[in-house]
């Protein structure tokens, strides 16, 4: 009863962020949502093979730089799916977005909310190997 209620709950708060393409709320008005109820952003730093930030490619790149440091990566083909990551009291929550970037412009909008973490390996800055 109680694996239940817990579902029940997060399809109830995942349908408040998540409202279908038509209506959804854009990364920004989610962000600030989750902001005002102590949800912090969460930086991640998982690479390519070659030591490239996911989160620094691409339309992920671009909303980086606008100051959505909790970007983890960006598909960058398609529907351009990208995820975002916060933390609550040790607890985590992924954003998943559709729709390409263009900062004052246009923006993702959130179409599925998780309380999936991102992989411990992840979490920290990786050593620059080629720094001396």
């Amino acid at each position: 009863m109680r694996l239940f209620v817990s579902l029940l709950a997060m399809l109830i708060a995942s349908s408040a962020i998540a409202k279908g393409q038509q209506g959804a709320l854009s990364i920004s008005k989610a962000r600030a949502q989750l902001i005002s109820q102590g949800w912090l952003p969460l930086e991640t730093f998982g690479t390519d093979a070659n030591g490239t930030r996911w989160s620094l490619q691409g339309d992920a790149g671009a909303m980086y730089e606008a100051g959505f440091k909790e970007v983890e990566a960006c598909s960058g083909t398609g529907l351009n799916f990208c995820s975002f990551n916060y933390t609550r009291a040790g607890k985590c929550l992924s954003l998943q977005t559709q729709g390409e970037f263009k900062a004052g412009s246009y923006e993702p909008h959130v179409i599925k909310r998780t309380n999936v973490c991102p992989a411990r390996g992840d979490l920290a800055p990786k050593p620059n190997l080629n720094s001396k």
